[in-house]
Parts: C-alpha cells; structure tokens; sequence
C-alpha cells in the first residue's frame, strides 16, 4: 500500500502527453505529493495555458492567460484524481473501476482500468492506462465525443525545480 500522501510508485518525474488539443506535461515530486500539469491547448481556435498544481492538500487551477488562480479542495479531474497506487474496494465501486488487461506504453507495462465518472447529467466512460500509478494513456467517451491523451516521453527520477510548484503571483 502506498504512504500517505504518496500517488506514484516513482519519486519524481516529467510525463509528456498529447491530444487533439495540445500538449500536456506533467512534472511530480515526492511521489506524487507534489504534481504540477501544465497544458498547452487550442480549444476552438483559442490558445489556453492552464496548470494544475497539486500541493498541500489543495489543488489550484492557474490560467496563465487570464492570470488567474482558483484554488479547489484536493481532487483534480478524472482518472487524475484517483489514486491508482492506493486503489481500495470502496474507490473502485464509487468510480466502477474494473481492471480490464495490460497494454506497453513507452516501454512500460501499464495495467488498463475502465472506469464511469456522471457530471453535469452526463456518464461518461474513461479507460485508464496506468504504470506505477501514473496514468500513461487516457481515454474518455461521453457518448456524443470522445477525447483522450497518451504519453509520448516519460523521465523518471529526475530533478524537478522547486519554481515549477510554486503559485504564480498575478
């Protein structure tokens, strides 16, 4: 079982993903008690740059194009916010996980979750591929769309600046 306040089963790392939309880079530290995502995307032809900081037990949304800083109890979005290291029964019968086969990204063996999450009136079925807790691939349908990212670089063990967990002052 992992240690309190531990998500991953590395110490630290850079994961970058790609979409549709942009690009994702997720940097941690601590074993995932430290966890920025930064997002580089283009919704609709708008340009956005988000980060997700997780930190102290809270989790901040930073838009550094509107230069704004919304800070949100612990959680984050989807499979981001559950932590796969430390999966208990009663996690997986809330979110309907079921382990459903491995698959290799990036050389690494990841075992792959199905899962539902409902918002907004909406169910929707992610599938998670997760190699020591980190999710390496994920994929979402929402019945009338479906949307997803993968992993096209990881560096595990690696010196993460302190700077990159740090709250921008707008």
């Amino acid at each position: 079982m992992a240690q309190d306040g531990q998500r991953y089963g590395v110490k630290s790392g850079i994961l970058t993903q790609k979409s549709e939309m942009g690009e994702t880079t997720i940097y941690f530290d601590n074993y995932g008690a430290l966890e920025a995502q930064k997002m580089k995307m283009n919704i609709m032809g708008n340009e956005m740059d988000m980060t997700i900081l997780r930190k102290d037990g809270k989790t901040y949304m930073i838009n550094a194009s509107e230069k704004q800083v919304q800070e949100m109890p612990d959680g984050g979005m989807g499979g981001n916010s559950i932590n796969f290291l430390n999966l208990t029964d009663a996690v997986k019968s809330a979110n309907k996980i079921k382990e459903v086969g491995k698959e290799t990204i990036l050389g690494k063996e990841c075992t792959k979750y199905t899962m539902e999450a409902s918002q907004m009136g909406m169910t929707m079925t992610q599938t998670v591929w997760v190699w020591e807790g980190i999710a390496f691939k994920t994929l979402t349908d929402g019945g009338q769309f479906t949307f997803g990212n993968e992993a096209v670089k990881f560096e595990e063990n690696v010196e993460i600046p302190a700077s990159v967990f740090e709250i921008p002052k707008f």
